[in-house]
């Protein structure tokens, strides 16, 4: 019995034991496994990390932003020294400027004002032909370099030397914030810059305005064309034909209703459901011809004109002519104008690049062409162009603007260098945004006054319309006419109130004990043909965008001009040294003749730049550093070699893994096995 007894307790240990092996073993494998996730999800991240692109923008944001919408920066550069650009360029251009492609290291230092004064920026692109700057940091997760190819929608329009075709793609870059702040290298900033500084809810874009567009010929400011007063060394087609204000022959004043007919080719839509509202007939083919000349009538008496593009032709072609026959009589009163006018007017049909003698004059005429096709469809304005200060660029809107001009988008974005009649993209794009308006219903400027709700318009109600269609004081006799128009176009609509059965509740308290007024009511206003056109007239064109044109311009912004001359660059950097602004531009027009010059011109200019920023911002790489590729193409093959050597190595460690958790799997009996003859 006692044998049996401890036999038996033996065989319970013996059991135990084996059962606590088990667990044991099971618990080595559960650990194994955690553990072999566990390298599988290091290997992972670390991976991730080291191919995370760097277009990365970070799930926190930087700086005072916090309560703003996120902001992006985008810069345009390109190194005009690189040998593969030297010779790319010359294919295309032997002769070109070389200064425009120039680069003085300005890159690097408006980075390191933007970390220093705009730390609030969420990301930095840098757009380029495919060149990386030798001192920037790739690893870096608020900058991405963006080459054209990438963003331009047509593979024709590469290579572009065109800084206007160039803007014309730049809000394309992927995963750029809906608003973006648009920089030239040559651009640093001075002092702290806010998102108060270039937008605000209550205000819209800040617009930095400077000097206006330049004259369209020899005294001849853009304030002279379109005011009502024959110029005749105006009246040229390089300035529209003084904007139709010379009419002697009937053709000055039919250009002008031309232009006024081409910017109503797209008016706006109204919104639907605004049945109601009344507009003033625009002037169709048939006004033009009959106000047009007999000799104009004559000839168009052999022509088959079927649309307004092929009038106006007809019209540009009879005004060109008639100048060249008037050409005698101008002699014989002002020869010297007469002299501008010829030369103008053949000048301004053949505008191509070699007529121009530097980058500023092909600028000045880009920007004179722009305003012609504003004038086109916007009306005659004298417009002011924008200081060099950065552009805060909506992407909606730039689509929007793009869409509407779209031949002249297509056009400078085919263009290899810059031309003078180029779309100039800041310019178009902040005179679109002041220009563009939007068309209420009478139905809804009606609820505008009907302040309380009521569905009718109270006598307070009336005077309030009355007050901001009339100037101050109001007089008696509007109020008189508007009760007749009232009491008129109820009785003739027959919107009495007892016939139709609807009461409308109007306080008491709300109207004048000398009222006569009957209940103006919503359909009553949208009704009456007098009521809604004078609302629509006061009151139916909105601006469709929020903007406010900055006072602050001069205190905001320096441009300086960089030449070869020695003794004005040290003047005019020791002024800007002075007084630094937020946005300081300096601009490159150095004399390529005279390289000596040219070299101490460039470390005055280093030397300036470290005066504000000696400190390397995060940006760049260590001094001792440069990046091993300076090809877009070289670094995105380096990054597809790495990455293919990382998937394989993740692919033999996961392999790893399994294979030796398969093996405890299938042997795990020997294991408990030989663990239980050891004790």
């Amino acid at each position: 019995m006692r044998l049996r007894r401890r036999w038996q307790r033996r065989m319970r240990r013996t059991l135990e034991k084996i059962y606590r092996l088990k667990m044991q073993s099971r618990r080595k494998l559960a650990l194994l496994a955690v553990f072999g996730c566990l390298c599988v999800m290091i290997f992972w991240l670390a991976g991730q990390q080291m191919l995370t692109p760097t277009d990365g923008h970070g799930s926190h944001s930087h700086g005072d932003n916090r309560g703003c919408a996120p902001i992006d920066a985008v810069y345009t550069w390109v190194n005009g020294t690189d040998p593969d650009f030297i010779e790319t360029i010359r294919r295309y251009d032997p002769s070109y400027d070389p200064s425009r492609f120039d680069d003085k290291n300005e890159l690097k230092y408006s980075l390191r004002s933007l970390e220093q004064h705009a730390n609030w920026i969420r990301h930095v692109y840098i757009v380029t032909n495919g060149q990386i700057p030798s001192w920037l940091d790739l690893n870096y997760d608020r900058v991405t370099v963006v080459p054209h190819e990438m963003l331009a929608p047509d593979p024709r329009q590469l290579p572009t030397f065109s800084s206007a075709a160039i803007e014309t793609f730049v809000h394309r870059i992927p995963k750029l914030s809906k608003r973006f702040l648009y920089l030239n290298d040559d651009i640093f900033l001075g002092a702290p810059l806010y998102p108060e500084d270039l937008y605000t809810e209550a205000e819209g874009v800040r617009v930095y305005q400077a000097w206006m567009v330049p004259d369209c010929a020899l005294d001849c400011p853009w304030t002279y064309i379109g005011d009502g007063a024959c110029d005749r060394h105006c009246n040229i087609d390089a300035c529209q034909f003084d904007g139709g204000d010379c009419n002697e022959s009937g053709t000055g004043d039919l250009h002008g209703e031309l232009h006024e007919a081409a910017a109503t080719v797209a008016p706006p839509v109204p919104a639907p459901g605004h049945a109601g509202l009344h507009k003033f007939p625009n002037m169709g083919l048939q006004k033009l011809f009959k106000r047009s000349s007999s000799n104009f009538k004559e000839l168009m008496r052999h022509k088959n004109v079927s649309t307004l593009l092929e009038l106006r032709r007809i019209v540009e072609r009879f005004n060109k002519d008639k100048l060249k026959s008037l050409s005698p009589e101008v002699d014989a009163s002002n020869p010297v104008s007469s002299s501008s006018i010829v030369s103008t007017t053949s000048a301004t049909n053949l505008l191509h690049k070699e007529d121009f003698k530097s980058s500023t004059d092909i600028y000045s005429h880009s920007l004179i062409a722009t305003n012609m096709l504003l004038n086109r469809v916007y009306g005659f304005k004298a417009r002011h162009v924008l200081a060099h200060v950065g552009f805060l660029i909506e992407r909606d809107i730039v689509t929007a603007m793009q869409e509407r001009f779209q031949q002249q988008v297509l056009e400078t974005a085919n263009q290899k260098f810059r031309a003078a009649s180029d779309l100039q993209y800041a310019f178009a794009y902040y005179s679109y945004l002041m220009s563009e308006t939007h068309v209420l219903g009478v139905d809804e400027i009606f609820d505008e006054f009907d302040t309380d709700g009521s569905g009718t318009w109270s006598d307070r109600e009336v005077r309030t319309c009355l007050t901001r269609i009339y100037p101050p004081p109001l007089d008696w006799s509007a109020m008189r006419f508007f009760e007749e128009v009232v009491q008129n176009c109820s009785i003739s609509l027959g919107l009495d109130v007892n016939a139709n059965k609807i009461v409308h509740s109007t306080l008491v308290y709300e109207r004048y004990e000398d009222s006569n007024l009957p209940t103006i009511t919503r359909e009553l206003v949208c009704r009456c043909p007098l009521l809604a056109e004078a609302l629509s007239a006061n009151f139916g064109v909105r601006p469709k965008y929020r903007y406010h044109v900055s006072p602050k311009r001069t205190s905001h912004s320096n441009f300086m001009m960089l030449t070869s001359n020695l003794t004005e660059v040290v003047e005019a950097l020791d002024r800007m040294r002075r007084n630094p602004r937020k946005f300081n531009c300096i601009n490159d027009n150095l004399d390529p003749k005279r390289g000596e010059d040219n070299e101490l011109v460039r470390h005055l200019l280093e030397d300036f730049y470290l005066s504000f920023f000696p400190r390397r911002s995060k940006f760049e790489l260590p001094p001792q550093y440069r990046n091993r590729y300076v090809s877009w193409s070289d670094y995105q093959r380096w990054r597809r070699r790495k990455r293919a050597v990382l998937v394989v190595g993740y692919g033999v460690s996961l392999l790893l893994v399994v294979f030796l958790v398969c093996l405890l799997c299938q042997h795990k009996a020997k294991i408990v096995r030989r663990c239980v003859q050891r004790l």
